[in-house]
């Protein structure tokens, strides 16, 4: 079941309030002095991974991991600054 955030309007409280999509919307009251809530939105956390345009050149595959401009590949030395 989802968890809502909401934030009491009197003494700032946070808390969740857990409960079906079709009551998202429902008001809350704060379970510490019992005064009206405010639902907080959040914006999502989401990864994106967009597909590459069309005319775009390959990304060189490496064989290991890779970094500021730099490879640690399979039998890779320690690099210095």
């Amino acid at each position: 079941m989802p968890r809502y955030p909401f934030r009491c309007s009197k003494c700032d409280l946070e808390f969740e309030v857990s409960r079906p999509m079709s009551e998202a919307s429902a008001g809350a009251t704060c379970p510490a002095d019992g005064a009206a809530a405010e639902r907080v939105f959040e914006v999502p956390q989401m990864a994106f991974k967009r597909p590459p345009a069309p005319d775009a050149p390959a990304a060189p595959r490496a064989s290991g991991f890779s970094h500021h401009g730099h490879s640690h590949g399979p039998g890779a030395g320690h690099h210095t600054h």
